[in-house]
């Protein structure tokens, strides 16, 4: 990444597993399905999150982005290692909004952090071509045209189904709110008892899936590593599942919010299709019916 004010591009390397390279006590999210990546700033504590340059340069795209300067935001470039020397591509990201958020590490403190989020933009390839442009002559000739699009009209053709966001008036935010964080033993814990297999759709590559909490960690912070208040699923369904698009009842059958009308037919299959379908989950793994009672009473369509 060129140093100096104006950053001509930004890469973001990221684990398989969706844990941050850095000791931090917060992970990444790579919902690369679901067109969006959420990704935590620089922070630890010896460091603030408003005193890193990684961050300052992170939220000064941003803040470009939120005056209207998107020619001056620069690409942000994200790929994933699955494994030991391997590199994959995960999307060309623009900036959508920012927060403030407090996480507690492991002895209690409390370590504010950015959490930044971008949406992945619906092109499978980037040229090099561009890159070399961008950094030597500050040229987007040979960019992609969902970037140029973004850039002079500001809406955004996001990836995988091309669905076009015009309204970019929400692009900055600035949220403080109190969290708790899932360490990654945790998380590696509850991936092993689920075999790992997302529920409801059975997918079984880990990179893909999340822990989804019944009851909200922002919520009940207590329970963040209730074993019992867990479900593993891919991040397209976790992102479902919390925008209260589906439940599970006291028997673990699937409840479908009745105006879910997704266009998607993955969607439609694995979720509307099955409605009242009881769920399976591997024999070890219990989930306590009374956090989706508790979860559902909040639901007027349940």
């Amino acid at each position: 990444m060129p140093d100096g004010r104006q950053c001509r591009w930004l890469f973001k390397i990221q684990r398989g597993d969706g844990v941050s390279q850095h000791e931090d006590p917060w992970q990444d999210s790579l919902s690369v399905s679901s067109g969006h990546i959420e990704y935590w700033g620089d922070a630890k504590a010896d460091l603030a999150y408003d005193e890193s340059i990684q961050n300052q340069k992170i939220k000064a795209a941003f803040e470009r982005a939120a005056r209207g300067d998107r020619s001056n935001v620069p690409p942000v470039l994200v790929f994933r290692k699955p494994e030991p020397g391997v590199v994959q591509f995960c999307g060309l990201c623009v900036p959508v909004n920012f927060e403030v958020a407090t996480y507690y590490d492991e002895s209690g403190a409390q370590i504010p952090n950015y959490r930044f989020n971008f949406a992945v933009l619906n092109t499978p390839r980037v040229p090099v071509s561009w890159l070399h442009g961008r950094a030597e002559r500050r040229s987007d000739a040979a960019a992609p045209s969902e970037w140029t699009e973004w850039t002079s009209t500001g809406v955004i053709s996001r990836w995988p189904l091309g669905d076009r966001i015009e309204d970019t008036s929400g692009y900055r935010r600035r949220i403080e709110r109190t969290e708790a964080a899932v360490s990654g033993q945790f998380r590696d814990d509850m991936l092993a008892r689920f075999d790992p297999q997302g529920v409801v759709t059975g997918i079984d590559e880990t990179a893909v899936l999340d822990l989804a909490h019944v009851l909200a960690r922002s919520d009940r912070p207590d329970l963040v590593e209730d074993e019992a208040n867990v479900l593993v699923m891919n991040a397209l369904h976790h992102r479902a599942f919390d925008a209260d698009l589906f439940t599970l009842s006291d028997g673990q059958r699937l409840v479908v919010n009745p105006e879910f009308d997704p266009g998607h037919p993955f969607l439609r299959r694995t979720i509307l299709d099955r409605a009242g379908e009881a769920v399976t989950l591997p024999e070890e793994t219990i989930v306590d019916e009374a956090y989706l009672a508790e979860r559902n009473s909040s639901l007027a369509w349940v």
